[in-house]
């Protein structure tokens, strides 16, 4: 167990027995394509689906890793997951995704029927909580967007001008267009497993800057947007609150 002394003691008392640590990983190798850059307009948006897809084949497969892990070990779920992304070459989409955890077996709420064990990023804090509300982990969710913003002409002008602070909004609008792609992908993942919420654990972006020298035209600018989000989607309501639900503090005096 990778479980710290409170989670693991948490765990047990919520009626999940620790059984084994598991892993999942995947490297993959960017394939070929043709995106020059010299293809984009100037102050365009649009995702490049050629980056995203090697980060969500690599995340689809270390998922399907962890899992075959945890049902090996006869697991009925996987919390406590953390992941690590790398680049592993100098192309930037030769990559890297390793996700583990703890997996655990169900000892209290018997009778549902066996599936294929359920993954949740959640801490077994957060697990042993929901569970006190009546709520069900349904499965880990995720999805890795990278969006190109191409700076208008007036833009790029304003990256070699030092007369004061500007606003790139451009770039803004290309991460706020990396969250809404990733959200929708999230939010389509969770109601394919039946969920009625969902809580986000990690939320990551990084923005790559790009000059490309056009011909009689100047320097165009080209920044990519790569955002990455690991969620947990559960169902309110679920099964009666296990253990009893939390209350508030109690006042206690020492009459001693």
């Amino acid at each position: 167990s990778d479980l710290s002394s409170k989670e693991y003691a948490l765990a047990q008392a919520s009626g999940l027995r620790p059984v084994a640590q598991v892993m999942g990983s995947s490297v993959v190798k960017h394939g070929y394509q043709n995106y020059s850059w010299a293809n984009y307009n100037y102050g365009g948006i649009a995702e490049l689906t050629a980056f995203s897809d090697p980060w969500n084949l690599s995340r689809n497969r270390a998922f399907a890793r962890l899992g075959q892990e945890a049902e090996l070990a006869g697991a009925d779920a996987v919390i406590g997951i953390e992941l690590a992304i790398n680049s592993v070459s100098d192309s930037r989409s030769d990559v890297e995704y390793v996700v583990f955890g703890t997996a655990v077996r169900e000892t209290t709420l018997a009778g549902r029927p066996r599936s294929e064990p359920r993954l949740s990023a959640l801490t077994g804090q957060d697990v042993d909580k929901l569970r006190r509300i009546g709520a069900e982990v349904r499965g880990l969710l995720g999805h890795t967007t990278v969006v190109c913003v191409t700076l208008s002409w007036q833009a790029g002008q304003a990256m070699r001008m030092w007369s004061g602070n500007m606003e790139l909004t451009e770039i803004t609008q290309g991460v706020y267009e990396a969250r809404r792609l990733v959200m929708r992908e999230i939010h389509r993942q969770a109601h394919d497993v039946g969920a009625n919420d969902v809580v986000i654990s990690t939320l990551t972006h990084e923005i790559e800057h790009v000059e490309y020298e056009r011909a009689g035209a100047g320097t165009q600018h080209v920044f990519l947007v790569t955002m990455h989000v690991l969620g947990t989607a559960i169902q309110l309501g679920a099964h009666e609150p296990h253990p009893a639900p939390l209350h508030g503090p109690r006042l206690s005096i020492d009459l001693r």
